[in-house]
């Protein structure tokens, strides 16, 4: 690490934490001081559990309480310093101020690493300006502001700063989990809206803010449609945060049905990489962004009603114990012949078809279905290809996981198959309805679902005789079908 960028990073420090103590710092001065402080080098990019994340909650604490917030810890694990800094900010309104909305920001980032080269230990920090000291400045300097007009907001505001994001989003879930209260009442409960401010500092660089989850809530633009960015500043709204690489504080929200909203000028930025440094942050934007949220949250503050849609992706509705679903297969098909020496040899199946799965108890199903096939035959004497629909009749033996997600299964039952049509050529001629029409027959499945995934096997032979000709003998036809299927 260069001596001379510590000592900087240091002075910066020292006179920005000193400079409250001389003159009534502005909101910009706020903002910047929080940045710089956060993402200094003498930080060592604040890893959960460390002294210099420890550091970094001290530090977060004090300014909760310098703007105007009575803050608490929160511990995350008792063997460690994890926690998060919180404090609600009491509504007005003396129904409505037993109702939550959440403003968070994770704080903590990855720490530092070393390595050696030619004998010099060099050290590497990855400061974490933009994840998440830009969001951490901005609830803090939110808080101030509505903590400062506070008989404006009927609802409580809960401003909060989460460690241990980086290390699997712990914070934010213990909290989302948590009976923490405020006036007797649970918090996480009683939480109509929760948003995670993650890496909103480079608005200048971007032109854009993305707001992810508003299709959470009925009639959400009623929110936002008077309120704007300056400039050419544009705000993109989406109904859901699908990404995998957005997982950020509002996912245990969302896991607990509690809306929640992923806000984040994007990753534009040096994400997780050593060069996300204090002097790269748009300061002035994260200032803009205070004021739009302030009206924002002042908004869903004084609604009487703030209404879910009922949608949410992150809730999986369970599987219920009976159900239908579709399935397509593949695999082979083969005559085999009962009398003398001759055999068939294997050849195409295809199939799909619907299915429905009736639970007699915890451990017995029935299973039955309407399924279409298309099947060859290599015959001794010529080769057929056929078009069919069978029905199974199958008592199914399970073994399933409390939730039903994961189930095992075995069946053994019969089928049913009428063949709409088979053609042959045999000696040169064409010869249509070459197989009988009706079968019945021998079935035989072992499933595994995962979820609403169905992936099994199954396994056919025919009892009647697939062709009356005497010259052959009786023939039965027997095939084995892999098979991937959907619950619905």
């Amino acid at each position: 690490m260069n001596f001379r960028k510590i000592l900087l990073s240091a002075l910066i420090s020292f006179m920005l934490l000193t400079s409250s103590m001389v003159f009534s710092q502005t909101a910009l001065n706020r903002i910047k001081q929080d940045i710089f402080v956060l993402a200094s080098d003498s930080l060592m990019g604040r890893s959960a559990g460390t002294k210099y994340g420890d550091k970094a909650a001290k530090y977060i604490f004090s300014r909760f309480e310098e703007n105007g917030m009575e803050p608490k810890y929160q511990s995350i694990k008792t063997t460690t310093t994890e926690k998060n800094i919180y404090a609600v900010i009491e509504g007005s309104d003396p129904i409505l101020k037993n109702e939550f909305i959440i403003m968070g920001a994770h704080y903590d980032h990855l720490g530092y690493k070393t390595k050696t080269k030619s004998g010099i230990i060099d050290t590497i920090v990855y400061n974490g300006a933009d994840d998440n000291a830009s969001g951490t400045s901005l609830v803090l300097e939110l808080g101030r502001m509505i903590a400062k007009n506070k008989g404006d907001f009927k609802r409580s505001v809960v401003i909060i700063a989460f460690d241990s994001e980086e290390t699997g989003l712990n914070g934010s879930s213990y909290f989302a989990n948590s009976e923490d209260r405020y006036n007797d009442v649970i918090i996480s409960k009683n939480t109509k809206l929760m948003m995670s401010l993650d890496m909103v500092g480079w608005l200048r660089q971007s032109k854009k803010l993305t707001i992810s989850g508003i299709g959470l809530l009925d009639n959400p633009y009623q929110y936002f449609d008077k309120l704007s960015l300056k400039g050419d500043n544009t705000i993109k709204f989406k109904d859901f945060s699908r990404s995998l690489f957005t997982g950020s504080d509002h996912m245990p929200f969302l896991n607990k049905n509690i809306p929640a909203f992923h806000v984040t000028t994007g990753i534009k930025s040096p994400y997780h990489k050593p060069g996300d440094d204090a002097e790269l942050i748009d300061c002035e934007g994260i200032l803009e962004l205070t004021n739009y949220f302030y009206d924002v949250v002042k908004n869903f503050a004084n609604d009487e009603k703030v209404k879910p849609s009922g949608k949410n992706p992150a809730i999986k509705k369970p599987i219920p114990y009976n159900y239908w679903g579709f399935e397509l297969g593949g695999g082979n098909n083969d005559h085999f012949y009962n009398k003398g020496n001759m055999t068939g040899k294997s050849d195409f199946l295809y199939s799909g078809g619907f299915f429905a799965h009736f639970s007699l108890n915890g451990y017995l199903a029935i299973k039955t279905g309407a399924e279409y096939n298309y099947k060859g035959a290599k015959r001794y004497e010529t080769r057929v290809k056929a078009h069919s629909v069978s029905i199974p009749a199958i008592l199914v033996l399970k073994a399933a996981t409390p939730d039903n997600n994961f189930v095992l299964s075995v069946g053994f039952g019969g089928f049913y198959e009428n063949i709409l049509d088979s053609r042959a050529t045999v000696n040169g001629i064409k010869v249509s309805h070459y197989l009988n029409q009706n079968l019945i027959g021998l079935q035989t499945e072992f499933e595994l679902r995962v979820f609403r995934f169905v992936y099994g096997i199954s396994l056919k032979r025919s009892l009647t005789n697939i062709l009356s000709d005497p010259t052959y003998g009786k023939t039965n036809q027997n095939s084995t079908t892999f098979k991937i299927g959907y619950v619905f």
